[in-house]
């Protein structure tokens, strides 16, 4: 299969997936709040947050590990290919190990950790359980995850998720629906989910890859002190990421209130799904870039990249900008017994940083291919020290609230990224430091003028609020958007090429 193919291919099998997650949050969600009611739900949220705290001490190995296994294989070396491959693995044994214990230690003790409700205490700690588990059966799955990575079929990866989303589904209707509701639930499905996904993977690892090998002999330690001294920077961009918006969740339970919490909880569910859909656009392009770079090629990979923005780009303004003006409509819709209001304020204080970072997440890729952590990751914990200050003197001077927690780290992300990553990439490239800016001020341009027409929209044409004329709003907005990064988003030069690959496709059949 060719590069344009294979990227087009997964592509389709991204979004397809993301289509299919779409569907799971978006009816999932309201059904789980009315059995368990929303203040419970937001600890379901919470534990998810608070066990990827553990991603800490994890995200050092298997953050390059991936790198590392596709040079090595791309330079011919099988060996060395083979022995990062088991040093990982086995590294990620310990490490599991050592996550169950302090987890089980925690839970122990949990209820004198954060507030929870008397009547869902045994409920929170079996949750927390689970949640844990299927944490630790996904550390384990990682490595094996590098065979899609190294032969660039991500599109298989799609395919697993979508199984595993599907069969997610199952269990969900299944145990709410025959069974007393509770939000263990959630983490039982899960862990199954998580154990199926890595049988599925240790198979595509023997088909895609059978020279890589799991053998104890491989193991040397001197390959897991190269991938920590690299990936040590990674694990301090995750703790920045960490104190910038994944304790939201855990400073609204302490210092605001469970209700508070729960509503964050449901409000950031569409952030969390645009930034799903972001990064899996992104990950599409890892695999050519890091082959790129292995071939000294910095001229293609600056292509891959301009490429890799103008497609996150198509995919994150669209529905960013029908959050921002119909998302009470949806809201009012979707959650009909929560505090409407209160929902999309918090949604649009969470989405707004995606006016930049819809077009600049994927130069973050820079980093992880070049090697070039350190500078990347120093800044962003800066700027995670710099977020927790302000949401604190805002908690203790202001009525802001819940609303400082979803604000202060989506506002600040948007000038921080605006400003450093795309010069720090340039100068990991060697490339003239505006490179990236023309493409960066072109969408976020086309943003702000998609934003105006959808205002127009809403003002001029009148729709009653039922789910039948929400998706008729849902689907002309998709439309103008389309349109509008056709003519505005896209140069003359690429919408010729679009429309003569639509024409050719069309002649042909």
């Amino acid at each position: 299969m060719g590069k344009n193919k294979r990227l087009i291919v997964n592509m389709i099998a991204s979004f397809i997936t993301f289509v299919i997650n779409l569907g799971i949050g978006f009816l999932f969600t309201p059904y789980i709040v009315s059995k368990v009611g929303g203040e419970a739900y937001g600890f379901v949220n919470l534990a998810n947050s608070m066990v990827n705290y553990a991603t800490i001490i994890t995200i050092a190995l298997n953050s390059v590990a991936g790198r590392f296994i596709t040079i090595k294989f791309y330079q011919g070396k099988k060996l060395e290919a083979n022995k990062y491959f088991t040093s990982v693995f086995l590294s990620n044994v310990i490490l599991s190990a050592i996550i169950i214990l302090i987890g089980i230690l925690f839970v122990f003790r949990i209820e004198f950790i954060i507030n929870i409700p008397s009547n869902l205490i045994v409920t929170v700690k079996l949750l927390f359980l689970l949640i844990i588990g299927n944490f630790v059966i996904s550390i384990i799955s990682t490595v094996f995850m590098v065979s899609t990575f190294i032969t660039n079929k991500l599109y298989l990866d799609s395919v697993v998720n979508c199984v595993a989303s599907l069969l997610r589904i199952v269990l969900l209707f299944s145990l709410f629906g025959f069974i007393n509701p509770n939000i263990a639930f959630v983490g039982l499905a899960s862990c199954i989910c998580s154990v199926v996904t890595l049988f599925i993977y240790i198979v595509l690892t023997r088909k895609l890859v059978p020279s890589l090998k799991l053998k104890t002999h491989y193991f040397d330690l001197k390959i897991i002190m190269q991938l920590l001294s690299s990936g040590i920077w990674n694990t301090i961009t995750r703790l920045s990421q960490i104190l910038s918006d994944g304790l939201d969740l855990l400073i609204s339970n302490l210092w605001v209130s469970t209700f508070a919490m729960g509503q964050l909880s449901i409000a950031k569910t569409i952030p969390s799904l645009m930034s799903s859909l972001i990064s899996t656009v992104v990950s599409v392009f890892s695999p050519q870039l890091t082959i790129y770079y292995a071939k000294n090629d910095i001229k293609g990979l600056v292509e891959e990249l301009k490429l890799s923005m103008k497609m996150t780009s198509f995919f994150s303004n669209i529905p960013f900008c029908f959050i921002v003006i119909f998302g009470d409509l949806f809201f009012k819709l979707w959650m009909p017994s929560q505090n409407i209001f209160m929902l999309q304020r918090l949604a649009v204080l969470s989405i707004q940083a995606v006016v930049v970072s819809g077009a600049i997440t994927g130069l973050n890729n820079v980093f992880v291919v070049t090697n070039n952590l350190k500078i990347n990751s120093l800044f962003w914990i800066c700027v995670s020290f710099l977020d927790v200050a302000i949401v604190f003197i805002l908690l203790n001077t202001t009525n802001f609230g819940v609303y400082a927690v979803a604000g202060v780290s989506t506002t600040v992300g948007i000038f921080a990224n605006l400003i450093f990553v795309p010069l720090y990439a340039c100068k990991c490239l060697n490339i003239e430091w505006y490179t990236f800016y023309p493409q960066i001020f072109r969408y976020t341009g086309t943003t702000f003028f998609m934003i105006g027409i959808l205002y127009l929209l809403k003002k001029i044409i009148y729709f009653p609020n039922t789910w039948i004329y929400l998706i008729v709003i849902g689907i002309i907005s998709t439309i103008i958007g389309v349109l509008i990064n056709f003519f505005i988003l896209l140069n003359n030069s690429e919408r010729k090429y679009l429309v003569n690959k639509i024409k050719e496709k069309v002649v042909r059949r």
